[in-house]
């Protein structure tokens, strides 16, 4: 058995462990965890935030900003599933006999796009609000939770998600450094008119 087979048998038994704490009472907690929209309140609270810490204009600048960043995370995301082609565990012999399963798709599984765009976008919101809200490290709940709800589902692996979370943080890091930049030369340029 190679390394890589060794990895991903270890990731397919993780999975069936974690998954397997699962139970019926808490699905649909977990299926309501899962859906983007019920996050909503947290997107109304970075957004506060934002106006409050920059103003109006720089804090639509940044919310914005944000929204546009979510949607290159998911394009890339989905750039690497049809690449790497890796089965999700719900449908993938030898691993779905062995989980519970509450919603299945039939598109790739690595990586995570819940795991990515929920950690680029948390991690840009406390990059930019950490020195001015000293507890937005809270934030760090949502990707935490909101990923896990996939493990319970059976739709990603943890290495699907640990990794997401690793893409998601590099992409917040070059996105705010771009935002900043965008930012300062935009406001100058307003100020000189």
């Amino acid at each position: 058995m190679s390394f890589l087979d060794t990895i991903i048998k270890l990731d397919q038994d993780f999975l069936i462990y974690l998954n397997n704490f699962g139970t019926k009472p808490f699905d649909e907690l977990w299926l309501t965890i899962t859906r983007p929209a019920n996050w909503f309140p947290l997107i109304l609270l970075w957004l506060a935030l934002l106006i409050k810490a920059f103003g109006w204009k720089k804090g639509l600048f940044f919310f914005f900003f944000a929204a546009a960043m979510g949607g290159l995370s998911d394009a890339l995301v989905n750039c690497i599933k049809y690449t790497t082609l890796r089965p999700r565990p719900c449908w993938q012999e030898g691993v779905l006999e062995h989980i519970r399963i509450l919603k299945c798709t039939h598109s790739y599984s690595f990586v995570s796009g819940h795991a990515t765009t929920s950690m680029a976008i948390t991690t840009f919101m406390y990059l930019l609000l950490k020195n001015r809200f000293k507890w937005s490290v809270v934030f760090y709940i949502f990707p935490l939770v909101f990923a896990y709800s996939r493990i319970y589902m059976g739709k990603h692996y943890p290495l699907d998600i640990v990794l997401g979370y690793v893409l998601g943080i590099i992409e917040a890091i070059l996105y705010v450094k771009l935002a900043r930049y965008l930012i300062s030369k935009w406001f100058v340029k307003i100020a000189k008119t």
